[in-house]
C-alpha cells in the first residue's frame, strides 16, 4: 500500500477530517423529495410539483430530478446493517446521483450534458451538503468509500454501457389521478 493511500485509511478509520472531504466544495439541497414504494427493493421518484427537489453545485449550477425508478444507494446488500451504508441512509444525495445515470441514459436535458466525473463530483458535493447539516450524519469513513465506489470502474462501465429505463407508465396522468406505490418517505429542505 501506497504512503497516501495508508494515510488515508488511518485518517478515516481515526475519524479524522479525510483530504477528500476537506478539498470538497459543499452545494446545497432546496425543495421536497418524495419517494413511493412500489415493490420490494424497487421506489419511485417523484418531483413535487409545487417544490421540486434541487441540488445547487458550488458552481452555481443546479440539477433538478426528473420522475425515475430508483434502488436508493447502491450499497451491497451485505453491508446494509453497517452503520451509515444504508440504501436510503444519505437518501437526497442518492436521488441526485441516479438521476445523472438516467439522464445520462434516457438524453434527459439538461442534466444529461454532465459527465461521468461530474456524476462522482455531484455525489462528494451532495454527500457533503448532508453531513454538513448534521454532525449525526457526518461520516469520514462512508464519505469516502461512497465516493469511491461511484468514481469506481464499476460504476463507469454502467454509466458508459446502461440503458434507459423510462417510466413504465404516464408520470403526470398518474400524478392527476392516482400516484403509484405507497408513499414512504418525504424530505423537506429550506
Amino acid at each position: 500500500m501506497r504512503l497516501p493511500a495508508l494515510l488515508l485509511l488511518v485518517a478515516a478509520l481515526s475519524g479524522c477530517v479525510t483530504p477528500l472531504y476537506r478539498e470538497t466544495s459543499e452545494g446545497k439541497f432546496i425543495g421536497a423529495l418524495d419517494v413511493r414504494w412500489v415493490k420490494n427493493d424497487y421506489f419511485l421518484f417523484l418531483p413535487d410539483e409545487d417544490d421540486p427537489l434541487t441540488f445547487k453545485r458550488s458552481n452555481g449550477k443546479a440539477i433538478r430530478p426528473g420522475p425515475m425508478y430508483t434502488d436508493g444507494g447502491s450499497i451491497p446488500r451485505f453491508l446494509w446493517g453497517v452503520e451509515g451504508f444504508s440504501p436510503w441512509g444519505y437518501a437526497p444525495p442518492y436521488i441526485v446521483h441516479d438521476w445523472l445515470f438516467e439522464a445520462h441514459h434516457c438524453g434527459y436535458a439538461p442534466d444529461d450534458q454532465h459527465t461521468f466525473e461530474d456524476s462522482v463530483a455531484v455525489m462528494a458535493e451532495s454527500l457533503k451538503a448532508i453531513m454538513e447539516a448534521s454532525s449525526e450524519v457526518r461520516d469520514y469513513f462512508v464519505f469516502d468509500s461512497v465516493v469511491a465506489a461511484v468514481g469506481s470502474p464499476i460504476a463507469k462501465r454502467i454509466w458508459e454501457k446502461g440503458s434507459c429505463k423510462p417510466a413504465a407508465f404516464d408520470i403526470k396522468a398518474a400524478q392527476e389521478k392516482a400516484l403509484p406505490g405507497e408513499l414512504l418517505m418525504t424530505i423537506k429542505f429550506k
